[in-house]
């Protein structure tokens, strides 16, 4: 897994991801929390911001080096060699 110390661009990027996904989890919860008017095509979108953002995450935890821009698009997708395990 790339590191700050080896990796400190690739590492910031990464560490982005999860900031990322961080703040829009806790804005969906915030939402919810205080009863604002919210239907289920919301919630898809907003998870999905959130699962995009996780997953590329996972999938960019290797990587030494920028992703291309098909990449990053990529990753956004569901990582097949990540199992739920909760």
């Amino acid at each position: 897994m790339i590191t700050r110390e080896a990796n400190p661009v690739e590492w910031t990027l990464w560490m982005d991801e999860l900031s990322e996904a961080h703040e829009h989890l806790g804005g969906l919860i915030d939402k919810l929390a205080v009863g604002q008017d919210y239907d289920e095509s919301c919630f898809r979108v907003d998870i999905g911001h959130v699962m995009a953002h996780l997953n590329r995450a996972w999938a960019r935890r290797n990587v030494e080096r920028q992703l291309t821009d098909e990449e990053w698009e990529k990753f956004r997708e569901y990582q097949r060699d990540l199992s739920p395990i909760a």
